[in-house]
């Protein structure tokens, strides 16, 4: 290459989300046909039977921006095509179908009939056809993949030294890095050798190699990019090509030695990975080039997880981002662009991007669940499209991985792309900090301004955390985009740190099943169409419809105005109680504010939220009730979600 716990609460079927709140379960569909046509429309778009090559665009056409491989770049280069023989091995295990088995062959002697030798400069490029080939040797039995991987292995292994403490160096001519690529792809291989050989050598060298990467390169299961220079400097990017590359040789390690420590470490990687690493519960965009073929490598890796060492915790979400995928594909050839969140684009796609997806619905079970998935809500602001400004973690608090800054100029502006289950008004809450003072910012979705200065109070500390909440924004059934911009045209100033946004559907409580009670506009401040003014009678009771994708633990926050003093009422979720709230008084009828019932549970399909009177037992004074909102509940100190498993 050429560059330098969410899980348990995602086990709902499609993920579920405040923003499921009033749709439908969605149809079924076989997903696993879906695969098919996947990977016939992948093939048809890329596949050169002539040359026994894929092409590297899907108008197969040379593009000067990516003019790397055979005939200047019209077919993919060196490591690309090694991840493309990967999916071929994915489709052919999946299918059991001959012509993918003919073309494991074919593409391994199309790539030798230009890259006889394999010669390469780079260590992790040569490293993925050495994986390959034991794959290959290990599905079809044949010596010459077997003789190739250990060949190449042995090339590898001879730029190991003890410089960083050790490691294989990422370049042969130039040592300059190394770096999980190199190393985690060599330990798994060597892991691999060593199943299929026996020879306790290799085993060593899986041992060696994972424990560098192990001791130098990860941290609580967060995994970092490479060394370089000297002194020493670590280098912590975030890719999910290092995070399956880790899990990926822990969990050979663990099948070889039965050593359930170096399961562990695929877990606990597996779980920062699944938590930081996404967009409302799907795989982040890390682009195209390279970057359009890391999610399949965690993918395959987490599947790995579930299929030979019992991790189910992680199918559901895997599940729901390839169907994520999948629905995003553009209808004129079924392929699918770099982000699963958002629509696949009408521009030439690269093989390697596209692949990603068409991997991704090989190797992952099928739900037999279709179209968007709503997801958690959470948008971690440094997982958006950023434009003109980026991230940070140097101040402590945020939630997630890190959080925006530096963002005070026209121009500058960062996009969440929002899928949600239903269409209808939603809450947009904003976590940030602003030690400069008031900041301004303009908000939009889908282009059209729906606050053009939105205020966002100071905070008095750049380590101080605050949230602003914009309620009643209609976001559409399936994509959105939700955009945060500094506008000077449109009021905006000051510095601002963006830390996350939350989305949750907002029930307006006039539009739920009224009992003894009435819809008022009379006093300011309300959301929706009106509110619901009760008093204390015994018959008096709001009943919401929820629906929801699948279970799990959710906050459920009441907005209301108390004027005649404290208030109380029982709440309940399909008929149990949950609380007996009380509602402290707000001073006049005019002054809204918000109470939390933490960790409500949920189940799958439709659900009931009542607030109900019950006259000697809890029901006191009078109340008016505006809306209620329903999102993932978070641990405050990690900012992780609880869930309940499916």
């Amino acid at each position: 290459m050429r560059f330098g716990r969410l899980a348990a609460a995602l086990t709902a079927t499609a993920l579920a989300l405040g923003a499921a709140v009033g749709g439908t379960t969605p149809a079924t569909a076989a997903t696993d046909r879906d695969a098919d046509a996947a990977m016939d429309a992948f093939v048809e778009a890329f596949w050169d039977p002539s040359r026994n090559y894929f092409f590297t665009y899907s108008d197969r056409q040379v593009h000067e921006e990516h003019a790397h491989g055979p005939e200047d770049g019209l077919y993919t280069d060196f490591w690309w095509e090694a991840q493309l023989w990967d999916l071929v091995m994915d489709a052919y295990e999946r299918t059991g179908d001959e012509q993918y088995r003919r073309m494991l062959d074919d593409v391994y002697d199309g790539f030798v009939a230009y890259y006889p030798t394999f010669e390469n400069d780079f260590n992790d490029d040569q490293g993925w056809w050495a994986k390959g080939c034991v794959r290959a040797y290990e599905i079809t039995g044949e010596d010459r993949y077997l003789d190739c991987a250990e060949d190449l292995f042995a090339t590898i292994w001879a730029d190991q030294d003890d410089t960083y403490g050790g490691g294989i160096w990422w370049r042969k001519s130039v040592r300059d890095q190394k770096n999980v690529a190199t190393n985690a792809t060599a330990a798994w291989t060597a892991a691999w050798l060593y199943d299929a050989t026996g020879d306790a050598d290799y085993l060593a060298a899986a041992k060696t190699l994972f424990d560098w990467v192990d001791t130098h390169l990860h941290e609580d299961g967060h995994v970092y990019d490479h060394f370089e220079g000297d002194p020493a400097r670590l280098v912590k990017w975030d890719f999910t090509y290092n995070f399956g590359t880790y899990i990926g040789a822990a969990a050979q390690l663990a099948a070889v030695t039965g050593d359930d420590t170096y399961l562990d470490k695929a877990t606990a990687a597996a779980d920062w990975s699944t938590e930081h690493l996404t967009n409302g519960g799907t795989f982040v965009s890390e682009g195209i080039n390279d970057g359009g073929g890391f999610k399949p490598i965690l993918v395959r890796t987490l599947m790995t997880l579930v299929n030979e060492h019992g991790q189910d915790q992680y199918l559901p979400m895997l599940q729901a981002n390839v169907t994520q995928a999948w629905s995003h594909r553009r209808p004129s050839d079924d392929l699918v662009g770099p982000n699963w969140s958002a629509p696949t684009g009408a521009e030439p796609l690269q093989s390697l991007t596209a692949a990603a997806a068409v991997s991704g619905l090989q190797v992952v079970t099928p739900n037999r669940w279709s179209g968007p998935q709503p997801g958690t809500g959470i948008h971690d602001a440094e997982n958006g499209r950023a434009a003109g400004f980026g991230a940070e973690s140097s101040q402590p608090g945020f939630l997630g991985r890190g959080y925006l800054a530096g963002w005070n100029a026209d121009g500058q502006a960062v996009t969440f792309d929002v899928v949600a289950a239903s269409g209808g008004p939603h809450q947009l809450r904003f976590r940030y900090a602003g030690a400069a003072g008031d900041a301004v910012r303009r908000v939009l979705v889908d282009g059209v301004p729906v606050a053009d200065a939105l205020t966002f109070p100071g905070t008095g500390a750049w380590s101080s955390w605050s949230e602003v909440v914009l309620d009643g924004v209609h976001l559409g059934a399936g994509h959105n985009s939700v955009t945060v911009e500094y506008s000077s045209a449109a009021g905006s100033a000051n510095y601002l740190n963006l830390d996350r946004m939350t989305v949750s559907r907002q029930l307006e409580a006039e539009s739920g099943r009224l009992s003894g009670v009435r819809v008022e506009t009379t006093q300011p401040g309300f959301t929706g169409t009106g509110y619901v003014a009760g008093r204390d009678a015994r018959t008096q009771r709001i009943d919401l419809p929820v629906t929801v994708s699948g279970p799990g633990a959710y906050d459920v926050t009441l907005r209301y105005a108390a004027g005649a003093g404290d208030a109380s009422r029982h709440v309940l979720v399909n008929g149990s109680r949950v609380a007996n709230q009380s509602f402290p008084g707000t001073g006049s009828w005019g002054t809204w504010r918000t109470v939390t019932m933490p960790g409500a549970e949920l189940r799958a399909g439709r659900n009931t939220v009542s607030v109900v009177v019950t006259a000697g037992r809890g029901g006191a004074t009078h109340l008016d009730l505006d809306h209620a909102t329903l999102r993932y509940t978070l641990d405050d100190d990690t900012g992780r979600t609880t869930g309940t498993d499916s």
